[in-house]
């Protein structure tokens, strides 16, 4: 037996060793805030996926605000869960950028390989994966305090493509709208397959929410995970990856995920190879290392006593919660302070439709980028933006399609600010 025991590790060190891995990961948690704990749940889970399957931790890059390990609320410090009674996902979370750092500039800096610090070393042969985990609006995801239009984004992907920074590319999204990142702007020959959490006009939503937020018979105090998100990393963990195609875990994810409507964009030429492509590396099948992943496989979560929420609506939830915990004044001050900023959002774009004709009809292309990044720039400085905000941001989209000057915009959207 320690013969047989020696032998396995001398030929797994020798499949290490001599195996290089042209496999690369950016993960972005896009988000801050304890209400906020999802999406950096999310991106470590994917951190641990991708290591597991074999991308080398100097090719995994890794964006996330860091302040929901040590959070005081967190009933576990030092740990982050994905799941009711999970593992810490926490645990050699490498993260390179955090806090200030995780900023739409930096990020696409990193993906085309430009500036200091850790970036994208890929080549033409490379197989890149990019995951990222937050809330979103019409053409646009959001950082923690900036926004990455879809028209940035795309271009960047052009510049890596003339770069020759991959062969093949997936890229997988959750936030509410992610659809609008792709639909009709990724184009089908450039060798990016990307699949989103929602279509371009519908919410994404949270997942494991209270009263399935339970970890060693503890409440975390806010959702666990995202919907989507969930569906495609818990079918990596249940299955082969080297043997599950990405065109089959998109049907899976699909069809698992309820509340919104997963989408695939770009190239479809590519979706027969397998999942361990990009989220891991499928390079050494046959070897001792395939033969261990496909042992320590994860049997998929039963779903009993999920609790999903709108991810618009997932910060008052949290609040709310919060308050039935505590019962504590400042709680419910807290709540009610959310609750009347709500309103007051409520009430502005009800009067945007009010004085206006428009059709705001959710899901519109954006025929202005221009107009429309400079309407949310100017609505943000004079207004202020929370989370809650971005799910009017379909008004500025109708707006700047439109025959309105924008200055008439600018004193539309902004008259009880």
């Amino acid at each position: 037996m320690k013969v047989a025991t020696i032998f396995v590790l001398a030929l797994l060190a020798f499949t290490v060793s001599s195996s290089t891995s042209d496999h690369w990961a950016v993960l972005v948690a896009g988000s801050n805030g304890y209400w906020n704990y999802r999406h950096q749940a999310d991106i470590c889970h994917a951190y641990q996926i991708m290591l597991g399957h074999g991308i080398p931790a100097e090719q995994i890059i890794v964006f996330a605000y860091d302040d929901i390990a040590q959070n005081s609320q967190n009933p576990f410090k030092g740990q982050i869960f994905n799941k009711p009674d999970g593992k810490d996902v926490y645990a050699g979370c490498n993260i390179d950028y955090k806090g200030a750092d995780v900023n739409p500039a930096k990020f696409l800096s990193v993906i085309k390989g430009e500036g200091s610090g850790k970036v994208l070393k890929s080549n033409s042969n490379s197989k890149v994966f990019i995951n990222f985990s937050d809330h979103g609006a019409p053409g646009l995801i959001a950082f923690p305090s900036q926004y990455l239009y879809a028209t940035d984004f795309h271009n960047a992907l052009l510049a890596m493509k003339e770069k020759q920074m991959y062969n093949e590319m997936t890229i997988y999204i959750e936030a509410c709208e992610s659809g609008s990142m792709f639909e009709n702007i990724l184009e089908d020959n450039i060798n990016i397959y990307a699949t989103t959490a929602a279509n371009p006009s519908e919410s994404s939503w949270a997942f494991y929410c209270s009263p399935a937020d339970v970890v060693n018979g503890k409440h975390i105090g806010s959702c666990l995970g995202d919907e989507y998100s969930i569906q495609w990393m818990e079918d990596t963990d249940a299955n082969n990856i080297c043997s599950e195609s990405l065109s089959t875990q998109f049907g899976t994810v699909q069809t698992n995920t309820h509340d919104s409507h997963v989408m695939k964009y770009g190239s479809q030429g590519f979706t027969s190879e397998p999942v361990g492509n990009f989220q891991g590396t499928c390079d050494s099948q046959a070897s001792v290392k395939g033969f261990l992943r496909e042992m320590n496989r994860v049997k998929p979560s039963s779903n009993e006593m999920v609790s999903s929420i709108d991810s618009r609506y997932a910060k008052v939830h949290y609040l709310f919660t919060k308050y039935m915990t505590t019962h504590a004044t400042e709680d419910a001050e807290e709540l009610e302070k959310e609750l009347q900023y709500r309103r007051r959002v409520d009430e502005r774009f009800a009067a945007v439709r009010s004085l206006t004709n428009l059709d705001f009809t959710r899901g519109q292309l954006i025929g202005d980028w221009d107009c429309y990044k400079n309407l949310i720039d100017t609505y943000e400085s004079k207004c202020g933006v929370d989370e809650y905000d971005l799910g009017f941001f379909n008004h500025f989209v109708s707006m700047c399609n439109s025959n309105l000057s924008f200055s008439q915009m600018v004193s539309i959207v902004t008259q009880d600010c």
